[in-house]
């Protein structure tokens, strides 16, 4: 342990008491970030104190976890600066968890008990406080310490006593300290018990507490046997998944798939001729879905059919065969993309299909994995790291995405309005996305020559002002509301130097 840490040491071994004392003194703060505030800069305040918290009170820091912790908080409060969205909340409190387990020396027991504690501290770490109290009073009964008895209190009582009257005399000889005494008169508190909180602070205790007493898993949060899984372990595989079983699925599952595969490139790509009274959008739209459901069947047959050491990673024609129908089943999943693609064009861009897109996109990219397991003879837990390291990386990229500006610039786009046939923009949902789509909007009020009495303009300068209002609060702040607020900002000063061109039509 190094020079600067030796001070921090016994903090490591704390008693109960002064645990809980720590956990009040952080929610008190915590109280006067959150009550009543809206959440921003805020939260990434908050996380980092409690990650500080957490490597103080770590009984078992380790030199290596004290160099990742920072980076991985780094990493986790990127998201958070930017927006505080959910995705962002997501990782800003798990990377806090990871980085208070790594502390504590979870790094060393390797991912799958690291991914354990971090679990058990995020889900029932709130209890943790009750199992450690019972434990700190036996403690204390078996070495004859004092718990909370009357003698333990009356130690406190001249200390307290005296303190009382040097403050009041120090109050009657310096008007300053009685002016800010005057903070806590008696007489001004109000005396009804504000429920809401209360419930404030017991949600903060809840939270803090996992992050004072950190304790490793010894189970981990995956079985080995299962990442490890082998044909001997599945009674009746050779009934089932046999050489012959499989290798007939395959052949008659890969003539199934590549009529389908014909018949998207014939109606979607070459342009084809569909049936009468059914559009491009409708063919889009109805195959879309069950398409990514069709390839997420497939990709448990697969992993059924090539488990490690079973019958059909043996087989060189059943590899083909699967290579075969995995690239299929990749096409099946573009073709969904651009089904659904095709149906937004025509109608418009919501949360939901995005949402769609990039799920699509993420079963084109496990089943690419799988093909890559089964060509390297990779196990099972390769194959299950790969997936959640994909699913990661495009949530983390999505936390930095402003899905309403992209949202509100496709559906009001003057492109979208030059395509034939699409519907009149639904502005109601527009408005549904928040004060992000203002830019967007003001474009389209430009392009639209729309005026004050309008109801879009009417929205569109409450949102602007309520924006405005919030972001007085630092607490809130965030890099995409900032840069929202400087936008509102130029366009109220280009109006007052009549350098204006959408402002003077969009206030009254």
């Amino acid at each position: 342990m190094t020079a600067a840490l030796k001070p921090l040491a016994n903090l490591a071994h704390s008693t109960f008491s002064t645990k809980l004392a720590l956990a009040l003194v952080i929610a008190a703060f915590g109280d006067w970030l959150f009550y009543d505030h809206g959440v921003g800069l805020s939260l990434v305040i908050f996380l980092a104190i409690l990650a500080g918290a957490a490597c103080f009170m770590s009984p078992s820091r380790e030199r290596r976890g004290l160099l990742i912790a920072p980076i991985l908080l780094t990493i986790a409060f990127l998201p958070l600066l930017e927006s505080t969205g959910i995705i962002s909340m997501f990782f800003g409190i798990l990377g806090t968890a990871l980085a208070a387990v790594v502390v504590t020396g979870g790094i060393s027991r390797g991912w799958n008990i690291l991914a354990a504690s971090t679990q058990r501290l995020l889900l029932t770490g709130a209890l943790q406080i009750i199992p450690d109290f019972v434990q700190a009073r036996r403690e204390a009964q078996r070495r004859g310490r004092k718990w909370l008895r009357l003698e333990a209190v009356s130690g406190w009582v001249i200390p307290v006593l005296c303190c009382a009257v040097f403050v009041a005399l120090f109050a009657s000889a310096n008007p300053l300290i009685e002016q800010w005494l005057s903070v806590f008169d008696p007489s001004r508190l109000s005396w009804e018990i504000n429920f809401a909180r209360m419930a404030v602070w017991i949600i903060l205790l809840a939270v803090i507490w996992p992050f004072l007493s950190v304790h490793l898993c010894e189970k981990p949060l995956i079985k080995q046997s299962l990442l490890r899984a082998d044909a001997q372990n599945i009674k009746g595989s050779n009934l089932l998944f046999g050489p012959a079983a499989i290798l007939r699925s395959l052949v008659v599952f890969n003539v199934l798939f590549a009529v389908q595969s014909g018949l998207d490139a014939a109606y979607l790509w070459g342009g084809a001729t569909l049936p009468e009274g059914m559009t491009y959008a409708t063919y889009a739209h109805r195959g879309a879905y069950p398409l990514i459901v069709t390839a997420l069947l497939a990709a448990g047959f697969v992993l059924a059919a090539m488990r490690p050491g079973g019958a059909g990673e043996q087989s060189p024609i059943i590899r083909q065969l699967v290579y075969l129908w995995i690239g299929q089943n990749v096409l099946l999943s573009v073709s969904s993309i651009l089904r659904l693609e095709l149906y937004v064009a025509t109608y418009s861009l919501t949360l939901l299909r995005v949402a769609a897109f990039l799920w699509m996109l993420l079963v084109a990219v496990g089943l690419m994995s799988i093909m890559a397991r089964i060509a390297l003879r990779r196990s099972n837990s390769w194959l299950v790291g790969a997936n959640v390291l994909s699913l990661a990386l495009t949530l983390y990229a999505c936390s930095f995405v402003n899905f309403a500006a992209v949202i509100a610039n496709h559906n009001l786009s003057q492109r979208r309005e030059a395509i034939q046939g699409t519907p009149l923009v639904d502005t109601g949902y527009i408005r549904t996305l928040g004060p992000h789509v203002i830019p967007a909007i003001d474009r389209y009020i430009a392009r639209k020559n729309l005026t004050a009495p309008d109801s879009l303009v009417q929205w569109r300068n409450r949102a602007a002002a309520a924006h405005t209002e919030r972001m007085k609060d630092w607490r809130v702040w965030t890099f995409r509301d900032l840069r929202l607020k400087h936008y509102l900002a130029k366009r109220m000063d280009g109006k007052a130097t009549g350098l204006a061109t959408i402002n003077e039509f969009i206030t009254p």
